[in-house]
């Protein structure tokens, strides 16, 4: 008998105490999802800015063994113009320039990356191959029926992979050969991250960003809500996306689909955040800020 009673007290205890938990998470909400995936705050902090002297600064790409940026400056607008002004420019990582005109007789240059001490450059329809000791041009690749070619990313094995904004496709160029890697509805891929397995691109009137990919060309939607979307930088937390118009996103590993994180807002003050890129070892991001005509660097702060 005592024990049957003493059951029903334990069961009146234990109905008590949910319903006391279910008040206090009524009144004080916690965010499971926060919880759950151990989320992290990324936070920009200024460093410095370059002088204003990098006409139309559009992308950045750090040379690791170097360690100097890259800055490609189409000049002068519009950025599909064949007008023969576009150079590239070296910075140090202070934020000093170099050498103004360290590759000139390019027309509008934009995304960059390296492989094998050669420098390859979007150029509205080819790609441009810089030799990075000399500083001179050593092949132009042509890429018939290309409209606006836009960034570039490098695979381990040295294939280059280039957007084409208003053709809607990915090229790609591999010992020397261009081929069409994938063509989109209306998409309008502008920046673009190459992976082991797959393929990250942002796109720039839609503001999807997405993995493709590599075998079968399946898409899965990572974030949204980036519109205007240029560059793409991976840390460990996750990733970090550009917004051409003054913004700058991170978008968790955590997250499936819902709208990115935005961390950097400068459209008030009318600077652009163009293809970023990252010095790693330092936590560094950079921002080439087109019409701002800048590179401006950013601490990467997680907590």
């Amino acid at each position: 008998m005592k024990l049957l009673k003493y059951t029903f007290l334990l069961s009146i205890l234990v109905v008590m105490s949910c319903k006391e938990k279910k008040e206090q998470e009524a009144l004080f909400p916690v965010d499971k999802t926060k919880v759950n995936n151990n989320s992290k705050t990324v936070s920009l902090e200024l460093l410095w800015k370059t002088d204003a002297l990098l006409t139309t600064s559009e992308a950045v790409r750090h040379n690791e063994n170097k360690d100097v940026i890259y800055v490609a400056n189409i000049g002068a607008v519009p950025p599909n113009a064949k007008d023969g002004d576009g150079t590239l420019s070296i910075i140090d990582t202070n934020g000093k320039i170099v050498t103004q005109n360290w590759v000139t007789g390019l027309n509008a240059p934009k995304g960059m990356n390296i492989f094998n001490g050669k420098l390859y450059v979007a150029d509205i329809d080819e790609v441009v191959k810089v030799d990075i000791e000399s500083g001179t041009i050593e092949k132009h690749f042509k890429i018939e029926g290309s409209k606006f070619l836009n960034d570039i990313d490098i695979d381990a094995q040295g294939s280059v992979y280039v957007t084409d904004t208003y053709g809607n496709k990915i090229y790609k160029i591999t010992n020397d050969e261009v081929t069409e890697w994938k063509t989109f509805g209306d998409f309008n891929p502008n920046g673009i991250f190459v992976e082991n397995n797959r393929i990250l691109a942002v796109s720039y009137t839609k503001g999807d960003f997405i993995a493709i990919d590599k075998e079968t060309k399946v898409e899965t939607l990572l974030a949204k809500g980036i519109k205007g979307g240029d560059g793409i930088v991976s840390i460990a937390e996750g990733y970090i996306v550009s917004n051409w118009e003054g913004e700058v996103y991170f978008v968790s590993k955590t997250l499936k689909g819902e709208a990115a994180t935005k961390i950097l807002d400068t459209k008030d003050e009318k600077i652009n955040a163009a293809d970023i890129a990252i010095i790693p070892n330092k936590n560094i991001l950079l921002i080439p800020t087109f019409f701002a005509n800048t590179v401006d660097a950013y601490k990467i702060n997680v907590n």
